[in-house]
């Protein structure tokens, strides 16, 4: 079959922008699947996950909020055929991260997607703060075999005001850019287009540097890396570099990108192929027993469409 993503395929392209823009526009409510039992979705309730994510690479999970634990959301999405987990900084055993506000306790700010350190703390890095996240993928600091390709995100307790999500599919990024200039995608897909510097604590390298392209196409699938945030970012110097990453940038603010919004409420998931995302800062219960908490899972798998 013709690589809808090779620049020299034009028709592939257009039918699979053809395709691609017949699911759109979309509310969030059109991506929402509820589920009777998380730890075993039927058939019919992955064929409906299935379908959304085909479409939109993502789709919003409703389940009884008693339901969501680590052993769960292990076989819901085995059951999707994701396996190979990535274990990041602060997730259990199972990789399972649990996303709460935690005091920050040092003066770097900006981490948009969350570094490794050898004694940092959750109150590090932002996703673990109740601050904004700007727009990213998950994992764009991993090596380039270790890319994130899908992870899902369930909330056990929402903010008490905010924390809302942004969500992009990636695959629309990409058409949108396309068409405005083929140039732009050149550039994204060259190997040296975005790099992560080594994160460096008392001298010693904890985390190498992580140089790649913004766009790469992986098993026959789009794949994003991608970071919004302003430091700790180094984008090749080259004058369609600074221009393809203008142009990203301004589509952050178009309609025609279609942005989901969404807060989840507890009960409510969300589960993708990686697609861009953000967070609205929040306020938190006092009580951290009634404070915000999310479970978040991340694979170097996508998830399996039949």
């Amino acid at each position: 079959m013709d690589d809808p993503f090779d620049l020299s395929r034009e028709a592939a392209y257009l039918a699979w922008r053809t395709r691609k823009l017949r699911a759109y526009p979309a509310e969030i409510t059109d991506l929402r699947v509820s589920i009777g039992r998380l730890d075993r979705p039927t058939q019919a309730e992955r064929s409906a996950l299935k379908t959304r994510i085909d479409s939109f690479n993502m789709a919003l999970v409703q389940v009884d909020p008693g339901e969501i634990n680590a052993e769960a959301l292990l076989s819901f999405t085995r059951a999707l055929g994701l396996r190979r987990t990535d274990a990041n900084l602060f997730a259990d055993a199972s990789a399972v991260s649990s996303i709460c506000a935690t005091a920050r306790t040092s003066d770097e700010t900006g981490r948009g997607g969350g570094d490794i350190g050898e004694t940092a703390t959750p109150g590090d890095f932002i996703p673990y703060t109740n601050k904004a996240l700007s727009w990213h993928t998950d994992g764009y600091y991993n090596a380039p075999d270790a890319q994130v390709g899908a992870w899902c995100l369930f909330c056990v307790r929402a903010a008490r005001d905010g924390g809302e999500n942004g969500l992009i599919d990636h695959e629309m990024l990409y058409l949108r850019l396309r068409d405005a200039s083929p140039q732009h995608i050149v550039a994204l897909s060259d190997p040296r287009a975005l790099g992560i510097p080594a994160h460096v604590r008392d001298g010693r390298t904890l985390r190498p540097e992580s140089i790649g392209p913004v766009f790469s196409v992986r098993g026959g699938c789009l794949h994003m890396r991608y970071s919004a945030r302003g430091r700790h970012v180094i984008w090749r110097d080259t004058a369609d570099t600074h221009a393809a990453r203008d142009a990203l940038h301004r589509l952050f603010s178009r309609p025609d990108v279609f942005t989901f919004r969404c807060t989840l409420r507890p009960g409510e998931g969300l589960v993708s192929n990686n697609v861009l995302h953000c967070r609205s800062g929040f306020e938190d219960e006092d009580d951290p027993a009634k404070a915000r908490l999310l479970y978040r899972l991340r694979f170097l798998d996508r998830i399996a469409i039949d």
